[in-house]
């Protein structure tokens, strides 16, 4: 959604958005909420409104997103807290918060400009 509204770099409705994302439009309301609620989006009322970014495409990265909707970017469950049975002897503990540090550092630097120009060689 927030790459197409980036792409148009104007107002689209969900009707418009829905049928370029094979979604409905009543998910994408749904969707619109959180990214809305945290500034990634705005919505325009009227006849010709819809949704346009709230922020410059260069300055919303993956974890924003993640954010809006209260996720984290993690690749596993494992984060050695009480409820682990081997908490902190566990061995690949280092290994799973190492790649974590990397996935969202790298997320941090993917911004939907880079999706909507398709930016990803390292």
């Amino acid at each position: 959604m927030l790459v197409l509204l980036a792409e148009k770099d104007g107002v689209m409705n969900t009707a418009e958005l829905g049928e370029k994302m094979l979604v409905s439009p009543k998910y994408l309301r749904k969707l619109a909420g959180p990214l809305e609620k945290h500034g990634l989006i705005k919505s325009i009322q009227g006849i010709y409104g819809g949704y346009l970014l709230d922020e410059k495409p260069e300055s919303i990265t993956l974890v924003n997103i993640f954010e809006a909707f209260g996720e984290k970017v993690d690749i596993t469950g494992c984060t050695g807290d009480e409820n682990c049975p081997l908490n902190q002897d566990c061995l690949t503990r280092p290994l799973w918060e190492h790649l974590r540090k990397v996935i969202k550092d790298e997320f941090h630097k993917i911004t939907i400009k880079r999706l909507a120009d398709q930016q990803f060689t390292a």
